[in-house]
């Protein structure tokens, strides 16, 4: 794995399978014991840096890498976040506002929240910075986007990808294991975010390339076994897990977005991130909130693939533009209301237009249903995948109530312009109506009161 990293790192080629040129920026990757007694010499001798961390990474690793620099005669300075850290607009902007402008090269030392925080204000800054992940928990490490809240709405900001990656096994498989639980199903999210991807070039002649999926299409193969080493905290095997994630945020910069590893399973996690946060209530690890958007994309999938395109009758309220329904919207978003009804306007199809997509769909229906069931896992392998790995297999264990999991699944497509196989769901009539039934193939079950 390590070499097919190399290969890909500081390169610009013209691809083969989609004709588009492809340019990874991150130039070298190094995870090996006293790693951080070697970071000096991927460095220049006259930089001023800057090494970020949280209270808790600070200890873990970044005083170890700030130490390390000044010993060899750099010019360091640390700046430690308060925890627990979000990464919100004002956490980037509290970040900005002490990065002094000496500041040529950064060091972040942390897990993703720390390192979307740092890669967004380094990007604004135009300085170059270091990723030291200190889990294995997101596979945002390497990709060239932050997902930060913005004015209340999540979104995903454009940013530079990282110069380089370093960090030691011992400190990755330090980390809690549910971080790491999180990050094997934030990297599972693949298996329908880029059917979710395929769709909307299907559909919409979004550019496409299959390199991203086939990168790390050998996790596929990681048999149960090899989960419960992975879950028991055995070092190889989380390190091989880690670099999964970092070719995983390679195959997104290789897109040039997140649409490889970001789907409507992404959008689940993001709505529930903004009503938790309106609610000033702490957030479930990201990748165990993905998990669970997951089993729903894989259940729609089941369901869509299972339809005609006779059966196709999506509900009448589909046929109102998003400015006519203000009032549910303020409702649900508040003072976002707006913000969201400008991102969903950018997709919504009125009645006729939505009808043409469907004929469209239904003329390369057959061809297109056996494409995607070769794909597809099934909800049941995944959820047994989730449960071996200690990732949470129901919205109860991360703290999302029944009610909040059935609204995400009707209203999280509003919030971003990306087709998914949300829209394709209400597209063809699957929802609203077959809600219930959703929930029922995730093997999802209301808790008694």
């Amino acid at each position: 794995m390590s070499e097919l990293i190399t290969q890909l790192l500081g390169r610009r080629w013209r691809c083969d399978d989609c004709g588009q040129e492809h340019f990874v920026p991150t130039r070298w990757v190094m995870v090996a014991d006293d790693a951080f007694g070697e970071l000096p010499r991927f460095l220049p001798d006259d930089a001023n840096w800057l090494v970020v961390a949280d209270e808790i990474t600070w200890e873990v690793a970044g005083r170890k890498v700030a130490q390390g620099l000044r010993a060899s005669g750099r010019s360091v300075r640390d700046l430690v976040l308060p925890t627990p850290l979000s990464a919100t607009d004002a956490m980037a902007n509290f970040l900005s506002e002490r990065w002094t402008t000496e500041t040529q090269k950064t060091i972040a030392v942390g897990s993703g929240t720390l390192n979307d925080l740092v890669k967004w204000v380094a990007s604004q800054k135009g300085v170059p910075y270091i990723a030291v992940p200190t889990a294995a928990s997101v596979n945002g490490y390497t990709s060239p986007i932050a997902a930060l809240t913005v004015q209340g709405i999540k979104r995903t900001m454009p940013c530079h990808p990282p110069e380089g990656v370093m960090t030691e096994p011992s400190v990755v498989a330090s980390a809690p294991l549910t971080m790491t639980a999180a990050g094997y199903a934030d990297l599972m999210s693949k298996l329908v975010a880029d059917l979710d991807w395929q769709m909307a070039h299907w559909l919409w002649g979004e550019p496409y390339c299959p390199l991203p999926r086939r990168l790390v299409a050998f996790v596929d193969d990681w048999d149960l076994l090899y989960l419960r080493q992975i879950a028991s905290g055995d070092q190889n095997a989380i390190v091989h897990l880690l670099m999964a994630l970092i070719l995983s945020g390679i195959g997104m910069t290789i897109a040039g977005s997140s649409a490889p590893s970001s789907g409507g399973e992404h959008l689940l996690s993001h709505w529930w991130d903004m009503q938790i946060e309106r609610q000033q209530r702490p957030p479930a690890l990201h990748g165990l909130q993905v998990g669970i958007g997951t089993l729903v994309a894989l259940a729609l999938y089941d369901l869509l693939l299972a339809t005609e395109p006779s059966e196709w009758h999506p509900s009448p309220d589909e046929g109102r533009p998003p400015s006519e329904r203000r009032g549910e919207f303020r409702e649900r978003y508040g003072e976002k209301a707006e913000a969201v009804i400008a991102e969903f306007t950018a997709k919504w199809l009125p009645t006729e237009r939505a009808e043409t997509v469907r004929r469209k769909m239904a003329a390369d229906w057959d061809a297109w249903r056996e494409r995607l069931r070769n794909q597809l896992p099934s909800v049941a392998e995944h959820r047994r995948r989730l449960e071996t790995i200690g990732a949470a297999i129901s919205p109860q264990q991360i703290g999302i109530s029944m009610g909040e999991l059935k609204a995400a699944i009707l209203h999280a497509r509003e919030i971003r312009r990306r087709w998914t196989i949300l829209d394709t769901a209400f597209l063809v009539g699957i929802l609203p109506d077959r809600l219930d039934e959703v929930l029922q193939r995730c093997g999802f079950q209301e808790t008694p009161s």
